[in-house]
């Protein structure tokens, strides 16, 4: 083999190696996270206070939360929020009918700001209770957040410009 073939074969071993090594650290990475959400399932339905689920994530804040949302046996639409520690902080829950929707969080945080791309809608909670946390790129290229009241959609908080 000439040297240009060793080189070539060096350069592709290097790059193909790299690539495999992101692959297994990040799915390393996200393991935790998985395994946490899997775990916040597994209590909402072994717990029969959800029947089916339609979203569940990490939430986090002062103290960290799986949101689990769905709905239950008999068709009403609820969220969970199971604290991530075990710590002496209770599940709390909402029902949908009685707040604002994903959608209308969207709209009213829209409404307000110049939204260039829009990031996530999470419901999660904060100290005054449930939120809906809107995360944006905003008209100028800087990240923001809006957090908007479950209950009524009145603003909250709002941290611009990051």
């Amino acid at each position: 083999m000439t040297l240009k073939r060793w080189i070539l074969f060096i350069v592709t071993f290097l790059i193909g190696l790299t690539f495999i090594l992101s692959l297994l650290i990040y799915f390393q990475a996200k393991a935790p996270f998985k395994a946490a959400s899997d775990d916040a399932e597994t209590y909402v339905l072994h717990n029969n206070l959800l029947s089916q689920i339609n979203d569940s994530y990490v939430y986090n804040s002062n103290i960290s939360y799986h949101t689990v949302i769905g709905k239950t046996a008999k068709g009403e639409a609820k969220a969970f929020f199971i604290p991530e520690k075990k710590t002496d902080e209770p599940i709390m829950e909402v029902k949908f009918k009685d707040g604002i929707t994903k959608e209308q969080a969207k709209e009213l945080a829209m409404k307000d700001e110049k939204i260039s791309k829009l990031l996530h809608v999470k419901l999660g909670v904060e100290e005054v209770g449930p939120v809906w946390e809107i995360s944006f790129i905003n008209k100028d290229n800087k990240l923001s957040y809006v957090y908007l009241l479950f209950d009524n959609g009145d603003w909250w908080k709002r941290i611009s410009n990051l």
